[in-house]
């Protein structure tokens, strides 16, 4: 049987989205905004940071002209929180895509300040960074299907939710919003902790692979894949996810060297088996290449 070339494999994300999410984790702290261009550069390799900065910076210039901002230590928390609301919500309407919920924009941060529409998570992430220019400390909520952020002062925890516009969320809105997202689960402090940013980013990245899976995009969603890897190079299931990828696009001697490392990680996971069979397969078909 003649031999052919492996095929060229692109598990590798554009460089330039690899040097920007490690140059926003090895900030101190890490760089949320940062984080979140990197992901953007996936689809926008060319991507400029500084008019999308400056653009967050002008955000926070008007939240800051209202009096709530660092010049204004003693405004409370939540008169700050409202102007932050006032002007991204009220003023410049940003606000959840209800219509095009899945589409790949809602998870780039430069599209979602074009289109003034995003997802929970990336809206958040907006009300976070230009919380942060102002020296409003805002974190981000992993809640259960639904991003949200929080602040405290003292005791008092202010949670919001900006994909609704901002709007505040007691106890018993939490607790509704938990039964709708994940009713097997009781609304506990756990819940409401701060997320870090390599988990935001995580999450958003986890979003839009879903999306592309979903779509059958396989060369987008092997990109995201690597660069989720690049947060957590060792994540089984990723790399799981990478080699069926790959394997996809032909590239067999990449998908065998992640169905490796999964067996090196986890030799007695429940799919073992498959993965030792997956093995087998991907061997013989990088012996017919060249």
């Amino acid at each position: 049987m003649r031999s052919r070339p492996e095929a060229p494999c692109p598990c590798e994300a554009p460089a330039a989205a690899k040097r920007r999410l490690l140059r926003a984790l090895s900030e101190t702290p890490p760089r949320l905004d940062l984080a979140l261009l990197s992901v953007a550069t996936l689809e926008q390799p060319e991507l400029e940071e500084e008019p999308v900065l400056k653009e967050l910076d002008a955000l926070a210039e008007r939240v800051r002209e209202k009096g709530c901002g660092s010049s204004s230590t003693t405004a409370p928390l939540n008169l700050q929180l409202s102007a932050l609301r006032d002007v991204l919500s009220r003023e410049e309407g940003f606000t959840g895509d209800r219509e095009r919920y899945f589409c790949p924009e809602n998870s780039f941060l430069q599209q979602v300040l074009q289109r003034r529409r995003g997802l929970p998570i990336t809206l958040g992430c907006l009300y976070i960074e230009v919380g942060r220019r102002v020296g409003v400390d805002i974190f981000g909520i992993n809640f259960p299907g639904h991003f949200l952020i929080g602040a405290r002062e003292g005791s008092e925890l202010f949670v919001l939710d900006p994909f609704h516009g901002g709007h505040s969320l007691d106890t018993e809105a939490l607790e509704t919003l938990l039964s709708r997202m994940a009713p097997d689960l009781e609304l506990c402090p756990a819940l409401l902790a701060p997320a870090t940013v390599e988990q935001i980013t995580w999450r958003v990245l986890s979003n839009l692979r879903r999306v592309y899976l979903k779509d059958h995009d396989v060369e987008r969603a092997l990109g995201v894949v690597e660069l989720m890897l690049t947060l957590a190079p060792d994540h089984p299931g990723e790399l799981r996810t990478r080699a069926q990828l790959c394997a996809k696009l032909g590239a067999f001697k990449a998908a065998l060297r992640d169905v490796e490392r999964c067996l090196e990680l986890t030799p007695d996971a429940p799919d073992a088996c498959g993965l030792r069979k997956a093995r087998e397969q991907l061997i013989e078909k990088t012996s017919q290449l060249n």
